[in-house]
């Protein structure tokens, strides 16, 4: 017997793959697309600043702001936790500093008024669609039985 209220439940695996995905979609924003949350290409680095950090880091100096002068921010972003109803993503310690520096900077990856960019809130809608889809094909295969009245 199908039932309709398992139509809009999730688990954990799906909660940690929706996880994963954001991650990996927020990384390519920044890392490939040199974009920030609003989908607007950085704001440059200070010419200084950006010569520091490429003889810091035995690097070249670029006019290209991708956040990834040391590498380890970006891959500090992960999913932290997930249940049956949500997943946490996001950064800790230095890194979760450095994300909150670069936003102060006006280089947001995300902000709390404005968590994901619209391309990462489109898939994310994608996802859920898709298991909503699913589970409902799922429950209505069987059949359903309405009580109507007490």
């Amino acid at each position: 017997m199908g039932k309709l209220a398992n139509i809009p439940k999730f688990d954990k695996m799906f909660w940690k793959n929706v996880g994963d995905e954001l991650t990996d979609e927020i990384i390519a924003n920044t890392k490939e697309r040199g974009r920030d949350v609003f989908n607007k290409k950085f704001k440059k680095y200070s010419r200084g600043y950006a010569e520091s950090k490429a003889t810091k880091f035995r690097g070249s100096a670029s006019n290209k702001v991708n956040l990834v002068l040391t590498g380890d921010m970006l891959n500090g972003l992960q999913t932290r936790g997930f249940t049956n109803e949500s997943v946490v993503i996001g950064w800790s310690g230095t890194n979760a500093e450095k994300v909150q520096w670069n936003a102060d900077m006006g280089r947001a990856i995300t902000l709390s008024k404005k968590p994901l960019s619209n391309k990462a809130l489109k898939l994310f809608y994608k996802l859920m669609n898709k298991r909503i889809k699913r589970n409902a094909d799922k429950e209505t295969a069987k059949p359903i039985n309405f009580k109507i009245g007490r």
